[in-house]
This record gives structure tokens, sequence and C-alpha cells, in this order.
């Protein structure tokens, strides 16, 4: 460790020399829960907000001197052993209008439209269609070649071809490309639209056929599993030797964007958005639509909502609709209160409808660091998954109300 140390000392010591621009730069948040419920069993467990454990992370970032070059790296601790996370990026600017990124990216092209606040920053209940992260526009990101084109201030071209996802055959690699552009009309905000393409050769929407394999009760579990997805048993399912089975149909092809994001007003922020997923069976496209705004009240007081709309276009298939609602609440200098509300409404009788909520408080421990105490709850989620995280809703509870009382404890330089 004290080698490694070492090196990153002197790694920016030459970077420094080198580089007119370097920074570096972390954020972590940790969500220790030592009581929690799924409304059947205690639990206990320890996640970020996005659900995995990263007790430690930072990112630097250097730029040439004059501006024509530059490169991210994002370096963690998980599991006990160091890693890397996205961006994971270096860049060249051939001319001032064109700039070539490779590597690992995360938003390269600042394209994602985001409304984070209340249980995102908690344990995430995940009972809504869009929220968060990219809720109306995506970032885009793929593991490999990217390009920007700025003809003019306003007007930014991408492109993303996934180099390094292991696809193999050159058409692979082009079906899962995206592509999109922006407009910014100054003092108001910006219009996106894009292309996330997603073609696997046949190997989505369609069923796995039987090939020979002796696993007949595997077999047996699988195809069951696969004419019901209600019923889908993801122990069962993965048990099963996928190299025995073949698989056949018709498959996405990826996903068209369109949003707009208003910023010309002060201390608001809104967006607007449309997603239709295509496929090349027709009852596996969908619509969804979604929007979301954040307000500053005063300098002391911020809401947020959001609500999102999706249609299956699947035979017999019903709408559903979720929401959400936030606040921000400043009681001292150092002491704020963080309350959200969620909703997800499936409108099909053989569904149930969901709902969470969180009610927090943030201390402030001096100008990088917060420590924060919270409840959450939620009923109707469906769904199992970490103890440290509030999906703990067994599937066959789903009735049950589950509960959380996690401590956040967050840190930034």
């Amino acid at each position: 460790m004290k080698k490694l140390i070492g090196a990153l000392a002197l790694a920016a010591m030459v970077a420094t020399s080198a580089f007119a621009e370097v920074s570096f730069g972390a954020w972590i948040c940790n969500l220790p829960t030592l009581i929690a419920s799924d409304g059947e069993d205690m639990k206990s467990g320890i996640v970020n907000p996005w659900g995995s454990w990263r007790p430690v992370r930072f990112a630097a970032n250097w730029a040439s001197d004059d501006g024509k070059a530059g490169m991210t790296m994002g370096v963690c601790i998980e599991n006990g052993k160091i890693d890397t996370f996205t961006p994971n990026t270096f860049w060249i600017k051939p001319v001032d209008q064109v700039k070539v990124i490779v590597g690992m990216m995360d938003n390269s092209f600042g394209v994602r439209s985001d409304l984070c606040y209340g249980s995102w920053d908690w344990l995430r209940p995940n009972n809504a269609i869009a929220w968060g992260e990219g809720i109306t526009f995506g970032a885009y990101d793929k593991k490999g070649l990217g390009v920007e084109i700025t003809p003019t201030e306003a007007l930014k071209i991408f492109v993303t071809v996934p180099l390094a996802e292991g696809y193999g055959d050159t058409w692979k690699v082009f079906g899962h490309s995206a592509a999109g552009a922006t407009y910014t009309i100054d003092g108001i905000g910006t219009i996106k639209a894009g292309f996330n393409a997603a073609y696997d050769g046949g190997k989505a929407g369609g069923k796995w056929n039987f090939t020979g394999s002796t696993n007949t009760d595997g077999y047996d579990t699988f195809q069951a599993a696969l004419d019901d997805a209600a019923k889908l048993d993801q122990a069962a399912v993965q048990s099963i030797t996928r190299g025995a089975y073949t698989y056949g149909g018709k498959s996405e092809l990826g996903t068209i964007q369109a949003a707009f994001d208003l910023t010309g007003v002060d201390k608001l922020y809104a967006t607007l958005g449309v997603a239709f997923k295509l496929h090349e069976d027709s009852d596996q496209q969908s619509l969804t639509v979604a929007a979301g705004a954040s307000y500053g009240i005063t300098e002391t007081f911020k809401v947020a909502a959001d609500v999102a709309f999706q249609k299956s276009f699947a035979s017999g298939s019903d709408p559903a609709m979720s929401f959400g609602a936030g606040i921000n609440y400043a009681l001292t200098d150092a002491l704020g209160l963080v309350a959200d509300v969620r909703m997800a409404l499936p409108f099909a009788s053989t569904k149930d409808p969901s709902l969470s909520f969180l009610a927090g408080l943030n201390y402030s421990c001096g100008s990088n660091a917060s420590l924060g105490l919270g409840f959450q709850g939620a009923v109707g989620l469906g769904k199992k998954a970490d103890a440290g995280n509030l999906q703990v809703v067994k599937a066959s509870a789903a009735d049950k109300f589950a509960w959380a009382v996690p401590i956040r404890a967050s840190f930034w330089f």
C-alpha cells in the first residue's frame, strides 16, 4: 500500500509539471443499516445508495497545457480490493470542434438529464418507472470509443461505439452503438435527441430450446419460468447451464429518446422527455414519458417532484404510472431535514401498487462531510434484494410492510 501511495504521489507530481490542470475529487456515501425488516425477518447490512459497497473511491483529472488532451481516472476500494469505476477515459482534440474519447465512459458528453432527491441518495426502493439519474435522457455511456462534435457553441453531436463490450462481430458492435445531439437555446434550456441501439441478433425476446442436455428437470423449470415471467425463480434459472440451450426469436433494436431541460428560470430546473423502445416484435415495444422539476423556494427550502408514465404494446397489457415528491429543509446551518414519498400504480387488478417513503436528518460535520439518520418504509415492492437495501420484501410477501433505519455517512472533496 505504501508503494502504491508513493507511486500515485510521484505520478501526481510529474503530471503537475507536465499538465496545466490537475484535480482530485471524491464523493462517497455509505449506508450502514443496523436494523431493518422485510415484513417477516429482521435484516442488517451496509451498501451505497446504488446498491454495492465502496467504502472509498476517488477520481483524478488531468488536462494538457494547450487543452488538446486529458484523462480521467476513477479508483475505488470494493470487496477489500483496489478496483476502478467509471469514468476511466482519455481524450484528444485534433481540432477544437472535435473531441475523441477512449475508455469507460460516465456521462462523458454531459447530456444526461438528472433529478436526484430524497431516497435516491439513501436506500433506493426502485418503485419508479423513471427517476434520478437520466430520468428523461440517458448518459449514452459505452466502454469503447466516443466522438463529440461541436460545430457551434450551441450544437453538440455525439457518437459512441462499444469496442470493449466483447460483442466480437463487427455488426454486433455497431448494433450496440449510440448517437445523439443536443441544442442549447441561450437563456431558455437544452433540446436533446438520441438513439441507443441494442440489437442482439435474435438473442432477445424468444424461447430457450432444449438441445440435448440430460438436465431435463432443470430444463422444465427454466422453460416454465420463461413462459410465466411473474413466476420467475432466479435461483433455479441461474443454476442451469445455459450452454445446453439455444435461443431464438426476435430482438430488441434500441431506444429512441427526446427531452427538453428548462434551465433559464432562476432556482428552477425542469425536464420533460419521451423514450420509445423499438423491437422486432411489436408486442415487446413500449413508450415511456417522464417529467420532473426542482425549485428552491428559499435559500433553506427546496422542493422536487417527478412523474412517469409507461405503456407496453404487448397484447392485453395495462399502462403503469409512478410519481414522487420530496423536500430538503435546512433547520439550522448544520442540521437539515430530507423527506420524500414515491408511489407506483400498475393500473392492473393482477398487480399491486407500491408505496415508499423516507424521513431523515443530515448533520454537517465541517465542510466536507455529513452524518445522517433516517427511517424508510415501503409496501408492495414484491422484490428480494440485499439486506442493506430497501428492496427486502420477499416475492411471496408483496403486501408486507418493509422498513429500515439507515445511518448515512457521506464524505467529499
